[in-house]
């Protein structure tokens, strides 16, 4: 007689609630990870950089990168690395115009010198592999206050310099959706416009008075705060409406059969 075969125990599967815990606070903990980070991009192009030519033995230049190169050898054509200095933030390039060199004193307008190194920049940026960078337009100014017609601030000076930038831009083909206009005025400055006994420092307050062209591939968000109309509450009188509600100001009739008679307004006294 044949032995009886063994019976199937059921499978033991309570692992499976431990390992979904698991992954969820894994899961979780990433989100939280993105979430209060703040992400480097020009670290993270030069990191990925790095990793693809270990693995793919050949060079690849990140668009960030690529952008900075072709900005470098603008700046090294038409100036003299002075009056237009570039360097990297967290985010892509930044490109410094000096406004002594750029501007008219005291005022937003380009000198005619500075029209071809603007236009270079924006035909750069027009470029089809360039086409997703964004631009910011900073204003930037000394601590010597302005009060003109036409400038009543630094910070009016400072937009109106942002937005002559822009508007060169714009004619050699940048699209104004690409950019926005920036202004600081005095509140960010490069180095210290005076000494601690209120001395000022002429060399600093030149440093200081610039405009910054960071170009970047973050997108410009806009989240337009929600439109609740307004609904007024209140509504007009009508006297033939007993139970109607007096409009702003207006004094309620009695109900009475007679009518009070009103004296004569006396003349209000002389201011």
């Amino acid at each position: 007689m044949a032995p009886p075969a063994p019976k199937e125990e059921p499978e033991d599967e309570s692992w499976l609630a431990t390992y979904a815990d698991a992954i969820t606070l894994l899961m979780a903990f990433f989100v939280l990870l993105v979430a209060v980070s703040k992400v480097d991009l020009a670290l993270y192009e030069e990191v990925a950089e790095g990793i693809n030519e270990q693995v793919n033995k050949k060079e690849r230049k990140a668009p960030t990168q690529e952008l900075k190169d072709d900005a470098a050898e603008i700046v090294q054509e038409m100036t003299d690395g002075k009056v237009l200095k570039l360097g990297v933030d967290d985010s892509g390039i930044v490109l410094e115009f000096d406004s002594s060199t750029f501007f008219k004193p005291g005022t937003a307008q380009v000198i005619d010198a500075a029209y071809p190194i603007i236009a270079s920049l924006a035909e750069l940026v027009n470029s089809p592999q360039y086409e997703k960078f964004n631009m910011d337009i900073e204003g930037h100014t000394d601590d010597d206050p302005i009060s003109t017609l036409q400038f009543p601030s630094n910070w009016v000076l400072g937009a109106s310099r942002s937005a002559s930038v822009l508007q060169i831009m714009n004619e050699n083909g940048v699209k104004v959706d690409r950019m926005r206009v920036l202004s600081y005025a005095a509140t960010r400055p490069k180095a210290p416009n005076r000494m601690e006994d209120g001395t000022p420092i002429p060399e600093n307050k030149a440093m200081n008075r610039r405009v910054v062209l960071r170009i970047h591939q973050k997108p410009f968000e806009y989240s337009p705060p929600k439109y609740v109309p307004v609904t007024s509450i209140a509504r007009d009188y009508d006297p033939n409406q007993s139970n109607a509600a007096p409009a702003d100001g207006a004094t309620p009739e009695t109900t009475t059969g007679e009518t009070t008679p009103t004296p004569a307004s006396e003349p209000a006294p002389a201011q």
